[in-house]
């Protein structure tokens, strides 16, 4: 009797169907991924943004106007956010108006679909990116 002792292991065949299903579930899960964290980043962007705001309604409220010498916060102040994702411009052309642009920085210049976001005194959010205003703010 002769018995032929079959090797255990994976043939080639075997070996690329796996790798073939791996890669399709990295294409799939990997920029899915990647707009998770774009997201997150966003957030502290736009916390930035409404944190100023409030610091500007309070000089407002306090002052009288946007622009007053006693606001902390000034035209032409750029503010970095905690994570250094965004870089918040102030611009208070006058006593009842300011206008708050948050500039995507480092890895988050990637962020395409929502690109800098605005914040005016009166309440208007806006994106310069292609994407939904509504999935931006």
């Amino acid at each position: 009797m002769h018995h032929h002792a079959r090797n255990h292991g994976f043939s080639l065949i075997e070996l690329l169907i796996v790798m073939v299903v791996a890669s399709i579930l990295a294409m799939i899960a990997v920029p899915s991924y990647q707009d998770s964290v774009r997201k997150s980043r966003r957030a502290e962007g736009k916390v930035l943004m409404t944190d100023t705001a409030q610091r500007l309604e309070r000089c407002y409220s306090q002052f009288g106007s946007y622009d007053n010498d006693g606001c902390a916060i000034q035209d032409g102040d750029d503010i970095e956010s905690p994570g250094e994702f965004y870089t918040l411009t102030v611009a208070i052309p006058n006593a009842t108006t300011f206008t708050l642009t948050a500039a995507p920085q480092g890895p988050q210049v990637d962020d395409e679909m929502c690109g800098e976001l605005t914040l005016t005194n009166t309440g208007l959010r806006d994106r310069s990116g292609s994407g939904d205003i509504q999935k931006c703010w």
